[in-house]
């Protein structure tokens, strides 16, 4: 059976991620800061011309279409061409787009305009979003998994969703084309950023073991695209613990897109809080998910990622069960911060262990549907919560649902067990590891 866990490690011993992660940190966090910017800018920019519900909500449906669309194809190009090159590429065309909106659309904007710029900016995304944490078991040990990712997570979260916004509301305050030129420009940025990586990213990290592991066979390079997709879903199918982890993604990604549709009414109805009290609740969440990004490599230092990563999203569907009971915003409040914290602990392990467990020549695979996993099932999971809230009551949703998140979790996770590590090879012939 393929091992669950990862090589020892001191506990709370300092780690260099080397020079190779660093450019990718930086990277990274400048494009999170155009994502932050653009997120905002964009339905801020469709309401000044067509205040219409319907033209917001298709904005979010065609900027999340290609998830859909493209989501397992991207994962194939990412297995078949370098990596470095499909994030580096994804951010000029973003940084283009944006530089090229600032120009067509600082006076009029044509609502078509708008939503082909919000399609062109989710297929980039698509794209280096596979593309990136395919990578990244490239360039730091397998032992340090956690701690890049949970750094990468962390800058993610700042820049993304407490910094981007207020600087995009501050931006379009002085000129639209003002606010698309920064965006544009972070991801010009991030692209030059990664060219820093241009003589590492083929490098592969010391193991440990005393010998560089054998190339990845290029499996992508002899067959179809439909071909290579069906490879990858026989891997993550035919191993239990991928297939348990994805399963649990999924639900995750319902609870999560149920809850956080209502929460904003739950906000208003139930908590009687202003605009600016929201918008601190949010904020307590976001701080919750920092100190989760820091604290989640600590624990998985310690801990076994399995069991770390079952309690931790058990704990969040309890946050959320929380969060319907309560009725004073303080402690609201802190149900949303102590959900970010179990937020990391799942995410951050989940994510690590996926990358140690899939060969490099079906990383980007496995993380296409990884993503497909977790952002298909948002859609769904959004209109669920308005079917609850609308049979039962909002705060109903959250108790609801984080109950559901809560047993599921232990029920998928339960049957995982943490074994004493084993080398992860490439697939011989296309055939799947046995992972039960």
């Amino acid at each position: 059976m393929t091992s669950t866990t990862r090589p020892a490690t001191a506990p709370g011993r300092r780690t260099d991620l080397g020079r190779p992660f660093h450019w990718l940190w930086a990277s990274t966090a400048a494009s999170n800061a155009g994502d932050g910017i653009t997120r905002t800018l964009l339905p801020l920019l469709v309401v000044a011309r067509h205040p219409d519900p319907a033209a917001v909500a298709g904005l979010t449906t065609v900027n999340m279409l290609p998830w859909l669309l493209f989501a397992l194809p991207a994962g194939v190009l990412a297995d078949r061409v370098d990596r470095r090159r499909i994030v580096l590429g994804s951010n000029l065309v973003r940084g283009a787009a944006l530089l090229g909106a600032a120009l067509v659309l600082a006076t009029d904007r044509p609502l078509p305009l708008l939503y082909a710029l919000a399609f062109l900016l989710g297929v980039a995304e698509t794209l280096a979003d596979t593309a990136a944490p395919a990578m990244l078991p490239r360039l730091v040990e397998a032992r340090h998994l956690e701690r890049a990712n949970g750094r990468l997570s962390a800058a993610q979260i700042v820049l993304n969703e407490m910094v981007g916004p207020p600087v995009a509301g501050l931006l379009a305050g002085l000129t639209a084309a003002a606010a698309l030129a920064t965006g544009g420009t972070l991801y010009a940025v991030a692209a030059l950023l990664l060219l820093g990586l241009a003589p590492l990213a083929r490098a592969t990290p010391d193991t440990g073991s005393g010998s560089a592991p054998e190339p990845a066979s290029p499996t992508g390079a002899r067959g179809g695209v439909l071909r290579d997709i069906r490879q990858g879903l026989r891997f993550v199918l035919g191993h239990r613990t991928l297939r348990r982890t994805l399963a649990a993604s999924a639900l995750y990604g319902l609870v999560f897109s149920a809850t956080f549709s209502m929460l904003v009414l739950l906000s208003e109805r139930t908590l009687r809080l202003s605009e600016t009290g929201y918008g601190l609740l949010l904020a307590a969440g976001s701080v919750g998910a920092v100190a989760g990004s820091w604290l989640a490599p600590r624990a998985a230092d310690r801990l076994p990622t399995v069991r770390l990563a079952r309690w931790s999203l058990a704990g969040s569907g309890a946050a959320y069960v929380t969060l319907g009971l309560v009725r004073h915003p303080a402690l609201a409040a802190l149900a949303l911060a102590a959900n970010g914290v179990f937020m990391m602990g799942w995410n951050i392990p989940v994510l690590s262990l996926r990358q140690r467990l899939t060969p490099e020549d079906l990383q980007g695979r496995v993380m296409s549907v990884s993503r497909l996993c977790s952002w298909g099932s948002m859609p769904v999971g959004a209109t669920l919560g308005g079917l609850l809230a609308t049979t039962l009551t909002v705060p109903s949703v959250f108790v609801v649902c984080g109950g559901v998140l809560a047993v599921g979790a232990l029920l998928l996770l339960a049957p995982l067990r943490d074994e004493p590590p084993t080398p992860t090879a490439p697939l011989p012939s296309g055939q799947p590891h046995d992972g039960g």
